[in-house]
């Protein structure tokens, strides 16, 4: 009896042993599983803790439109606007993450805001190691959807220093059907020729007529174009995709004429689609020797 009694003695020990670490495992999977929901990607790819009682802020999302120049060096070739797009990423505490894309680059900012009533005022700043960063200072009305404020450069000799914006909300979606206005027929392609000092490379009305998104191209489609309508059919397709252009002809066109338009993104390879990629190696070959098409100067 005194064996069997021991026996079972040792069994109990070892039943309360297993349970103790099962119980101890599935508290640390609990507790590993709520650190991970509060961990959030920034726009430089580093990680923060998000502070959960903001996570569902009215702020976020991506706000679009006009970037003017205020402040200017009026003897410079300085381009008065530029099409933005702010996207404000994570607020965790008092500080406020996002990134801008706008003339084809795509910064990181961060930095202090605070409600104020029912707005939420922010400053903030990009890391200072391109020359084009700056400091944004705005407000965020989230029930009417705006973004608004200024922003100042760091480096004081650029031909535009400070420029202001008013921004709506607005989320991007990728349409192929999106099609050019005809607006953009005629439009210039904002560079000047010296043999042709008094005229200007235009765009005509065949630029309207091609979506290089919807269907594949043939040669016959293609041929006979002029080169601008070529270049802008072709860059057509990576503004359907929200690329922000850096060459300033071609940003001007889609900046300035195109409603739909909105920059988001400084890369799109990964987003075109087969008949877009077919389409843009054909446009390519003809454009290369394509002539160009000249209008009067102002017109």
């Amino acid at each position: 009896m005194k064996h069997i009694a021991i026996f079972l003695l040792l069994c109990l020990l070892i039943a309360c042993g297993k349970k103790q670490v099962s119980d101890n495992s599935t508290g640390d999977n609990k507790k590993n599983s709520s650190a991970d929901s509060n961990i959030v990607t920034k726009p430089n790819g580093e990680s923060q803790k998000q502070d959960s009682k903001v996570s569902d802020s009215p702020a976020y999302g991506t706000y679009t439109g006009g970037f003017e120049a205020l402040v200017y060096d009026e003897s410079k070739d300085y381009v008065y606007e530029n099409r933005i797009t702010i996207s404000i990423d994570s607020l965790n505490g008092d500080l406020i993450y996002g990134h801008s894309v706008v003339a084809g680059n795509n910064r990181p900012f961060k930095g202090s805001y605070k409600n104020e009533g029912k707005t939420i005022k922010a400053e903030v700043t990009e890391p200072g190691d391109d020359k084009y960063d700056g400091k944004f200072t705005f407000t965020i009305d989230p029930a009417a959807g705006k973004l608004e404020g200024t922003w100042k450069a760091n480096d004081k000799k650029l031909d535009v220093t400070e420029r202001k914006y008013s921004l709506d909300r607005k989320q991007f979606k990728y349409e192929a059907t999106n099609s050019l206005p005809e607006d953009v027929k005629w439009a210039g392609l904002y560079e000047k020729n010296p043999k042709f000092p008094d005229k200007i490379e235009s765009l005509t009305g065949d630029v309207v007529k091609i979506n290089a998104s919807v269907k594949e191209l043939t040669k016959k489609d293609v041929e006979n174009l002029y080169k601008g309508d070529l270049e802008i059919i072709r860059n057509a397709i990576y503004a359907r995709h929200g690329y922000s252009f850096k060459t300033r002809r071609i940003r001007f066109i889609f900046d300035q004429y195109v409603p739909w338009y909105m920059p988001i993104s400084t890369d799109v390879r990964n987003e075109l689609t087969e008949i877009e990629k077919k389409n843009i190696d054909l446009i390519k070959r003809y454009e290369e020797h394509a002539e160009k098409y000249y209008d009067e100067y102002g017109r």
